[in-house]
Protein backbone atom coordinates (compact mmCIF):
# COMPACT_ATOMS: atom_id res chain seq x y z
CA UNK A 1 0.00 0.00 0.00
CA UNK A 2 1.49 3.36 -0.66
CA UNK A 3 -0.39 6.75 1.42
CA UNK A 4 0.57 10.10 0.60
CA UNK A 5 0.41 12.14 3.52
CA UNK A 6 0.12 15.38 2.81
CA UNK A 7 -2.08 16.64 -0.63
CA UNK A 8 -4.75 19.19 -0.92
CA UNK A 9 -7.72 20.56 -4.12
CA UNK A 10 -8.15 23.43 -4.56
CA UNK A 11 -9.67 25.17 -7.40
CA UNK A 12 -7.77 28.90 -7.96
CA UNK A 13 -5.11 30.03 -5.72
CA UNK A 14 -3.90 33.67 -6.47
CA UNK A 15 -6.35 33.38 -9.37
CA UNK A 16 -4.71 34.91 -13.14
CA UNK A 17 -7.67 37.47 -13.06
CA UNK A 18 -6.62 39.46 -10.23
CA UNK A 19 -3.04 38.46 -10.39
CA UNK A 20 -1.81 38.76 -13.89
CA UNK A 21 1.70 39.47 -13.12
CA UNK A 22 1.56 35.60 -12.05
CA UNK A 23 3.23 33.22 -14.50
CA UNK A 24 1.26 30.67 -16.76
CA UNK A 25 3.73 27.68 -15.20
CA UNK A 26 1.98 28.47 -11.68
CA UNK A 27 -0.76 26.55 -13.08
CA UNK A 28 -2.98 27.08 -9.35
CA UNK A 29 -3.54 30.17 -10.53
CA UNK A 30 -5.93 28.98 -13.87
CA UNK A 31 -6.16 25.16 -13.61
CA UNK A 32 -8.35 23.84 -10.85
CA UNK A 33 -7.04 20.69 -9.10
CA UNK A 34 -10.01 18.39 -8.22
CA UNK A 35 -10.93 15.40 -6.68
CA UNK A 36 -11.44 13.58 -9.82
CA UNK A 37 -7.72 14.63 -10.96
CA UNK A 38 -6.26 13.85 -8.35
CA UNK A 39 -8.03 10.47 -8.00
CA UNK A 40 -6.25 9.62 -11.85
CA UNK A 41 -3.42 10.81 -10.77
CA UNK A 42 -3.27 8.47 -8.07
CA UNK A 43 -4.32 5.74 -10.11
CA UNK A 44 -1.81 6.38 -13.14
CA UNK A 45 1.22 5.83 -10.13
CA UNK A 46 0.51 3.34 -8.11
CA UNK A 47 -0.82 5.31 -4.91
CA UNK A 48 -3.77 3.99 -3.01
CA UNK A 49 -4.28 6.23 -0.53
CA UNK A 50 -3.90 10.20 0.87
CA UNK A 51 -4.18 12.31 3.60
CA UNK A 52 -6.44 14.93 2.12
CA UNK A 53 -5.81 18.09 3.89
CA UNK A 54 -9.05 20.96 3.89
CA UNK A 55 -7.83 24.59 4.33
CA UNK A 56 -10.74 27.55 4.18
CA UNK A 57 -9.09 31.13 3.09
CA UNK A 58 -9.42 32.51 6.84
CA UNK A 59 -6.95 29.40 7.82
CA UNK A 60 -4.22 30.18 5.75
CA UNK A 61 -4.75 33.97 5.90
CA UNK A 62 -0.84 34.70 7.48
CA UNK A 63 0.50 33.46 4.29
CA UNK A 64 -1.70 34.92 1.86
CA UNK A 65 -0.96 38.12 3.19
CA UNK A 66 2.84 37.31 3.39
CA UNK A 67 2.52 37.02 -0.43
CA UNK A 68 1.06 40.00 -0.68
CA UNK A 69 -2.45 38.60 -1.45
CA UNK A 70 -6.01 38.34 0.58
CA UNK A 71 -8.81 36.09 1.38
CA UNK A 72 -10.11 36.63 -2.40
CA UNK A 73 -7.20 35.02 -3.59
CA UNK A 74 -7.75 31.05 -2.25
CA UNK A 75 -10.96 29.37 -3.87
CA UNK A 76 -11.23 25.80 -2.40
CA UNK A 77 -11.96 24.74 0.92
CA UNK A 78 -13.14 22.41 3.14
CA UNK A 79 -16.58 22.17 1.36
CA UNK A 80 -15.26 22.21 -1.74
CA UNK A 81 -12.71 19.15 -0.51
CA UNK A 82 -15.84 16.96 0.62
CA UNK A 83 -17.77 17.35 -2.06
CA UNK A 84 -15.05 17.40 -5.39
CA UNK A 85 -13.25 14.37 -3.36
CA UNK A 86 -13.79 12.75 0.07
CA UNK A 87 -17.34 12.50 -0.89
CA UNK A 88 -16.83 10.77 -4.47
CA UNK A 89 -13.54 8.83 -3.39
CA UNK A 90 -13.69 7.70 0.07
CA UNK A 91 -11.60 4.48 -0.53
CA UNK A 92 -8.80 7.10 -1.56
CA UNK A 93 -9.25 10.49 0.35
CA UNK A 94 -8.86 9.90 4.22
CA UNK A 95 -9.76 13.80 5.40
CA UNK A 96 -7.84 15.95 7.90
CA UNK A 97 -9.90 19.65 8.78
CA UNK A 98 -7.89 22.63 9.39
CA UNK A 99 -8.07 23.96 12.51
CA UNK A 100 -9.56 27.41 13.20
CA UNK A 101 -7.79 30.08 15.14
CA UNK A 102 -8.60 28.78 18.83
CA UNK A 103 -9.78 32.87 19.88
CA UNK A 104 -12.56 32.12 17.99
CA UNK A 105 -15.45 31.49 20.93
CA UNK A 106 -16.76 28.44 18.49
CA UNK A 107 -13.94 27.25 17.82
CA UNK A 108 -14.11 24.04 19.69
CA UNK A 109 -17.60 23.03 18.92
CA UNK A 110 -16.21 24.11 14.93
CA UNK A 111 -13.76 21.05 16.02
CA UNK A 112 -15.81 18.73 17.99
CA UNK A 113 -18.36 19.09 14.09
CA UNK A 114 -15.14 18.61 11.97
CA UNK A 115 -14.47 15.09 13.90
CA UNK A 116 -18.10 14.27 14.09
CA UNK A 117 -18.42 14.88 10.33
CA UNK A 118 -15.81 12.29 9.53
CA UNK A 119 -12.21 14.50 9.98
CA UNK A 120 -9.96 11.76 10.98
CA UNK A 121 -7.61 14.94 12.37
CA UNK A 122 -6.76 18.56 12.47
CA UNK A 123 -4.13 20.34 10.49
CA UNK A 124 -2.87 23.15 13.02
CA UNK A 125 -0.61 26.16 11.55
CA UNK A 126 1.07 27.64 14.56
CA UNK A 127 2.92 30.20 13.02
CA UNK A 128 -0.01 31.18 11.03
CA UNK A 129 -2.05 31.46 13.87
CA UNK A 130 0.90 33.51 15.88
CA UNK A 131 0.90 31.09 18.66
CA UNK A 132 2.96 28.71 20.55
CA UNK A 133 2.24 25.43 20.14
CA UNK A 134 1.77 25.39 24.12
CA UNK A 135 -0.67 27.69 24.20
CA UNK A 136 -3.29 26.96 26.92
CA UNK A 137 -6.20 27.79 23.88
CA UNK A 138 -4.25 25.21 21.75
CA UNK A 139 -3.61 22.71 24.72
CA UNK A 140 -7.69 22.16 24.79
CA UNK A 141 -7.74 21.73 21.06
CA UNK A 142 -5.77 19.02 21.66
CA UNK A 143 -7.78 17.52 24.56
CA UNK A 144 -11.08 17.72 22.64
CA UNK A 145 -8.45 15.90 19.39
CA UNK A 146 -7.33 13.23 21.72
CA UNK A 147 -10.66 12.28 23.53
CA UNK A 148 -11.75 11.54 20.09
CA UNK A 149 -9.02 9.23 19.48
CA UNK A 150 -8.18 11.29 16.15
CA UNK A 151 -4.42 12.62 15.15
CA UNK A 152 -3.09 15.92 14.84
CA UNK A 153 -0.95 16.98 11.97
CA UNK A 154 1.36 20.20 12.44
CA UNK A 155 2.95 22.35 10.29
CA UNK A 156 5.93 24.84 11.23
CA UNK A 157 5.23 27.04 8.25
CA UNK A 158 6.21 30.38 7.18
CA UNK A 159 7.40 31.34 11.03
CA UNK A 160 8.45 35.07 11.01
CA UNK A 161 10.09 35.65 14.80
CA UNK A 162 9.38 38.22 16.87
CA UNK A 163 5.57 37.33 15.51
CA UNK A 164 6.14 33.63 15.91
CA UNK A 165 7.96 31.41 17.16
CA UNK A 166 11.35 30.12 15.61
CA UNK A 167 11.01 26.76 14.32
CA UNK A 168 13.77 25.42 16.69
CA UNK A 169 11.10 27.02 19.44
CA UNK A 170 8.25 25.24 18.20
CA UNK A 171 10.43 21.38 18.23
CA UNK A 172 11.83 22.80 21.83
CA UNK A 173 7.19 22.98 22.71
CA UNK A 174 6.79 20.42 20.53
CA UNK A 175 8.32 17.95 23.35
CA UNK A 176 6.27 19.86 25.87
CA UNK A 177 2.89 18.86 24.17
CA UNK A 178 4.26 15.30 23.70
CA UNK A 179 4.87 15.02 26.66
CA UNK A 180 1.73 16.04 28.42
CA UNK A 181 -0.76 14.11 25.52
CA UNK A 182 1.56 10.58 25.07
CA UNK A 183 -1.08 8.92 23.26
CA UNK A 184 -1.72 11.32 20.98
CA UNK A 185 -0.44 10.37 17.41
CA UNK A 186 1.11 13.41 16.01
CA UNK A 187 2.45 13.92 12.48
CA UNK A 188 4.76 16.96 11.67
CA UNK A 189 4.49 17.95 7.81
CA UNK A 190 7.65 19.15 6.06
CA UNK A 191 9.51 17.98 8.50
CA UNK A 192 8.28 20.13 10.77
CA UNK A 193 9.85 23.05 9.39
CA UNK A 194 9.21 25.95 6.92
CA UNK A 195 11.23 29.07 6.38
CA UNK A 196 14.16 28.25 4.02
CA UNK A 197 15.52 30.90 6.15
CA UNK A 198 15.85 29.42 9.33
CA UNK A 199 18.46 27.16 9.23
CA UNK A 200 16.51 24.23 11.56
CA UNK A 201 14.56 24.16 8.72
CA UNK A 202 16.89 22.28 6.74
CA UNK A 203 17.79 18.39 7.52
CA UNK A 204 21.48 19.07 5.83
CA UNK A 205 22.30 22.04 8.53
CA UNK A 206 23.59 20.76 11.78
CA UNK A 207 20.61 23.04 13.60
CA UNK A 208 18.22 20.59 12.35
CA UNK A 209 19.69 17.96 15.34
CA UNK A 210 16.91 19.34 17.40
CA UNK A 211 14.21 17.54 15.04
CA UNK A 212 16.47 14.18 15.26
CA UNK A 213 16.31 14.63 19.32
CA UNK A 214 12.94 15.22 19.64
CA UNK A 215 11.13 13.16 17.45
CA UNK A 216 13.64 10.24 18.76
CA UNK A 217 12.72 10.71 22.44
CA UNK A 218 8.37 10.28 21.83
CA UNK A 219 7.34 7.28 20.12
CA UNK A 220 3.64 8.85 19.15
CA UNK A 221 5.43 11.69 16.37
CA UNK A 222 6.01 10.73 12.62
CA UNK A 223 7.74 13.17 9.94
CA UNK A 224 5.95 14.00 6.66
CA UNK A 225 8.36 14.50 3.76
CA UNK A 226 7.12 16.61 1.50
CA UNK A 227 8.89 19.34 0.29
CA UNK A 228 11.11 19.45 3.01
CA UNK A 229 11.73 22.82 5.13
CA UNK A 230 10.07 24.34 1.88
CA UNK A 231 13.29 24.18 -0.18
CA UNK A 232 13.34 23.46 -3.23
CA UNK A 233 16.71 23.97 -5.24
CA UNK A 234 16.44 20.55 -7.70
CA UNK A 235 14.74 22.60 -10.11
CA UNK A 236 13.39 20.03 -12.62
CA UNK A 237 16.47 17.80 -12.22
CA UNK A 238 14.48 14.14 -11.76
CA UNK A 239 14.99 12.38 -9.44
CA UNK A 240 15.79 15.38 -7.30
CA UNK A 241 18.89 14.33 -5.53
CA UNK A 242 19.06 17.78 -3.10
CA UNK A 243 15.44 16.31 -2.08
CA UNK A 244 16.94 12.68 -1.70
CA UNK A 245 19.71 14.52 0.07
CA UNK A 246 17.72 15.82 2.97
CA UNK A 247 15.70 12.87 2.74
CA UNK A 248 18.64 10.28 3.59
CA UNK A 249 19.32 12.70 6.52
CA UNK A 250 16.04 12.35 7.89
CA UNK A 251 16.51 8.50 7.96
CA UNK A 252 20.17 8.57 9.09
CA UNK A 253 18.80 10.43 12.21
CA UNK A 254 15.18 8.91 12.71
CA UNK A 255 15.24 5.94 10.68
CA UNK A 256 12.83 4.48 8.37
CA UNK A 257 10.01 3.91 10.97
CA UNK A 258 9.49 7.59 11.88
CA UNK A 259 8.87 8.97 8.29
CA UNK A 260 6.14 9.37 5.68
CA UNK A 261 6.07 9.79 2.23
CA UNK A 262 4.21 12.72 0.82
CA UNK A 263 4.26 15.02 -1.86
CA UNK A 264 1.81 18.44 -0.54
CA UNK A 265 0.03 18.11 -4.22
CA UNK A 266 -0.33 20.13 -6.68
CA UNK A 267 1.68 22.79 -5.10
CA UNK A 268 5.30 21.31 -6.70
CA UNK A 269 3.81 20.17 -9.80
CA UNK A 270 5.61 23.10 -11.73
CA UNK A 271 8.62 20.80 -10.52
CA UNK A 272 7.35 17.75 -10.19
CA UNK A 273 4.84 15.25 -11.41
CA UNK A 274 2.70 12.89 -9.76
CA UNK A 275 4.38 9.58 -11.04
CA UNK A 276 7.92 10.95 -10.73
CA UNK A 277 7.33 11.80 -6.92
CA UNK A 278 6.30 8.17 -6.58
CA UNK A 279 9.53 6.65 -8.91
CA UNK A 280 11.90 8.62 -7.05
CA UNK A 281 11.67 7.17 -4.16
CA UNK A 282 10.77 3.82 -5.78
CA UNK A 283 13.77 3.73 -8.24
CA UNK A 284 16.06 6.01 -6.82
CA UNK A 285 15.89 6.15 -2.74
CA UNK A 286 18.67 3.62 -2.82
CA UNK A 287 19.75 4.43 0.99
CA UNK A 288 15.94 2.44 2.05
CA UNK A 289 16.61 -1.21 1.96
CA UNK A 290 13.01 -2.40 -0.12
CA UNK A 291 11.67 -3.23 3.30
CA UNK A 292 12.17 0.40 4.35
CA UNK A 293 10.87 1.66 1.23
CA UNK A 294 7.38 -0.36 2.32
CA UNK A 295 7.40 1.50 5.56
CA UNK A 296 8.01 4.82 4.30
CA UNK A 297 5.90 4.70 1.39
CA UNK A 298 2.53 3.60 3.09
CA UNK A 299 3.14 0.65 6.12
CA UNK A 300 3.88 3.26 8.41
CA UNK A 301 1.05 5.71 7.58
CA UNK A 302 -1.47 3.04 7.51
CA UNK A 303 -0.38 1.70 11.53
CA UNK A 304 -0.61 5.84 12.15
CA UNK A 305 -4.93 5.49 11.20
CA UNK A 306 -5.78 1.61 10.88
CA UNK A 307 -7.65 1.89 13.94
CA UNK A 308 -9.92 5.02 12.55
CA UNK A 309 -10.76 3.20 9.03
CA UNK A 310 -13.53 0.54 9.99
CA UNK A 311 -16.04 3.49 10.54
CA UNK A 312 -14.73 6.05 8.09
CA UNK A 313 -17.00 7.24 5.41
CA UNK A 314 -19.55 6.59 7.63
CA UNK A 315 -20.46 10.05 8.87
CA UNK A 316 -23.33 12.24 7.40
CA UNK A 317 -21.21 14.39 5.85
CA UNK A 318 -20.09 11.62 3.55
CA UNK A 319 -23.55 12.04 2.39
CA UNK A 320 -24.25 15.59 1.86
CA UNK A 321 -21.24 18.28 2.41
CA UNK A 322 -22.19 20.95 5.40
CA UNK A 323 -20.88 24.56 5.20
Amino acid sequence: MIIDTESHVLYRVFPREMNPDRPMTFRASWHEYSGDLFADEMKRSGVDKSFLISYDADDIRWYLELEGADQNDQIGGRKYTLVSAVQKYPERFLWFATQKDPRRPDTLERTRKDLADGALGMKIFPAFLQLRLDDPLLLDVYKVVAEAGRRIIFSFEDTRPPATPSVGEYYEQLDHVLKQFPDLKVQINHAGAGDPKDPVSDPLNPEAKIIFDVVNKHDNVWLSTAWLGKVWDDEWEYPYPKYLSRLERLYRGVGAERLFWATDWPWLEEHMNYPQAVNCIKRHATFFSESEKKLFLGDNAHAFVKDLLPNYGRAPIFQKAGA
